[in-house]
């Protein structure tokens, strides 16, 4: 798994790309924490390219997104893979997190 960081100005972009899974998510908490321990700005998380997530990556997701709105800030997923998208579904996320087709309406949501 590989997460790339890149600072957008309004809002930090997470790249994440591969499998996500318990041997690897720790490597996306270590990014994220990387941000501080409360981020000073909107987080989105752009999973095109994730090609599997565990229970693990889940998890690390929702840590994140608790960090961040704790900080008073919003986190958001964007251009979901279709496997990505059906595990969201199936756990529900896509009811109590911000999801988005595409960076710019992400960015726009914020």
């Amino acid at each position: 798994m590989q997460v790339t960081t890149t600072d957008k100005g309004a809002y930090t972009l997470l790249s994440v790309s591969g499998r996500m899974d318990a041997s690897t998510s720790p490597s996306f908490d270590e990014a994220t924490r990387a941000l501080g321990p409360a981020p000073s700005k909107n987080v989105l998380v752009e999973l095109h390219a994730l090609e599997f997530v565990s229970s693990s990556g889940l998890r690390s997701f929702l840590a994140l997104a608790k960090n961040v709105q704790k900080a008073g800030f919003t986190t958001a997923f964007c251009s979901l893979s279709p496997m990505a998208e059906e595990v969201f579904k199936i756990a529900g996320f896509m009811s109590i997190l911000k999801i988005y087709p595409d960076e710019a309406q992400a960015a726009a949501g914020f």
